[in-house]
């Protein structure tokens, strides 16, 4: 078996550049052979909204082929940082993140059990929820009643 294994194959490719006689040049390739490994993923789940407004987010656990997983338990979730909040389903695989009145960024953890059974395998994952304050649309012109010119 060569899991995890280098092969070196080289392949004889012969080339005339009309420059002298029958010059050879012969190329390299290098292959391993192994599971492919996924790149770690090293940034945050990052969402904006303004500061009237809330967004619903859901979990979709995948193995690391990408293929559907379950976990052991209801995942929990955090504010770790920041003013916005937190309503999570019952079953534990989706909630509102709810802006802060005020702008600013809150950071979400997100944990679970990866492992089925006795044993302890967690995964998180953490959201940076950005709030921005909303902006004016209109300019809410309110009329009077009219009154008599004197």
């Amino acid at each position: 078996m060569l899991l995890g294994r280098y092969v070196k194959t080289v392949i004889n490719i012969f080339h005339n550049s009309g420059h002298g006689k029958g010059r050879r040049k012969a190329a390299g390739f290098h292959f391993k052979f192994g599971l492919p490994k996924k790149k770690e993923r090293n940034m945050p789940t990052t969402v904006s909204i303004t500061n009237e407004q809330k967004v619903k987010v859901t979990l979709t656990p995948v193995t690391e082929t990408g293929k559907p997983a379950k976990l052991d338990g209801s995942p929990s979730w955090a504010v770790v940082s920041g003013n916005s909040q937190v309503v999570v389903a019952e079953d534990g695989l989706s909630a509102d993140l709810i802006s802060a009145d005020d702008p600013g960024e809150t950071q979400i953890l997100i944990k679970a059990d990866a492992d089925i059974g006795e044993g302890v395998e967690e995964i998180s994952d953490v959201i940076t929820l950005t709030v921005i304050g909303a902006t004016a649309k209109n300019l809410g012109i309110t009329v009077g009643t009219p009154e008599p010119k004197a």
